[in-house]
């Protein structure tokens, strides 16, 4: 049998690998037992182009529905109809149920579905502290427990959600923490001294009031949120009200005694007056300790 040469095989094109394995495999019937089998099969496998696991069959053991994220244009909003259900559960076993608005024939849009549930479980944090929802974007939402798709059925990997969205969820008002921190103290009271409601209230309010100073442009916001921070500051370190409006307003006092403090007489000299006589004008500029004006005779 003649000897094949694999060397060659790999360096010649792919039409003439299949007709060199036909070949070599005839030859290789011909002859059995003197047939090297092995390179008979290596040339057959050169023959055959490699192909590339598409990513849907290396998921398709996955008993996860896969993840998509695209925009919903304008265009597509009349042709749309009714959008999927998504339930997201989360860690402390908040519920939220919202839309997934989805284009037809398309995956459901869980990556814009789950920004929704964020958006629904800030501002539900917000209206239990008594506030509107415009600045509910300080909330941090916890981890995703389950997400669930209501009308398919589909489940999405929440690990791989929470990987995807952990930049989105995070906050600096943890509604969680705050929640178990609140309970070590009383459900109500009667001495003005905070009581469970009272205590996750201020602290959301601290939280939304540090966040607006942040992007606040205007002197007047600021002064009345740093206002703000320092009522809630005080409210967390156990200050009642009343012992909070006593502080301002003792600080109100020494402000206005020192607006009142008495200045230092002057008077003007014109200078006509001086052009006329002896005198010599030293300064005339108040000096910084109050002290006699002084005219130098020439």
């Amino acid at each position: 049998m003649q000897m094949i040469d694999l060397s060659r095989v790999k360096a010649a094109k792919a039409s003439d690998r299949k007709s060199l394995a036909i070949l070599a495999y005839d030859n290789a019937t011909a002859e059995p037992d003197s047939a090297n089998w092995r390179a008979v099969a290596d040339m057959l496998r050169l023959a055959i182009p490699a192909t590339k696991a598409k990513p849907a069959d290396t998921a398709a053991d996955s008993p996860f529905a896969p993840w998509a994220d695209y925009e919903i244009p304008q265009s597509a909003t009349k042709r749309l109809g009714k959008s999927p259900i998504l339930i997201v559960t989360f860690e402390g076993g908040e519920i939220v149920r919202c839309p997934a608005v989805t284009l037809p024939g398309k995956p459901v849009n869980i990556g814009r579905a789950l920004r929704v549930a964020f958006a629904f479980y800030q501002c539900r944090v917000a209206a239990r502290s008594g506030e509107l929802s415009d600045w509910s974007a300080c909330v941090n939402v916890p981890a995703i427990v389950s997400a669930v798709c209501e009308t398919t059925g589909a489940e999405y990997d929440p690990a791989d959600c929470n990987v995807r969205t952990e930049a989105l969820r995070t906050g600096s008002f943890d509604a969680e923490a705050v929640k178990a921190e609140s309970l070590a103290y009383p459900e109500s009271t009667e001495d003005g001294t905070l009581s469970r409601t009272e205590f996750i209230k201020a602290s959301y309010r601290l939280a939304v009031a540090r966040l607006r100073l942040a992007s606040a442009a205007d002197s007047d916001d600021t002064r009345e949120l740093q206002y703000r921070i320092d009522e809630y500051t005080l409210r967390l370190a156990g200050w009642t009200t009343l012992q909070i409006k006593a502080k301002w307003r003792a600080e109100d006092e020494e402000a206005r005694k020192a607006a009142a403090a008495p200045v230092a007489p002057s008077f003007k000299i014109p200078r006509r007056f001086l052009a006329s006589t002896h005198l010599t004008l030293v300064h005339s500029r108040a000096p910084a300790a109050p002290s006699a004006p002084i005219l130098r005779i020439a």
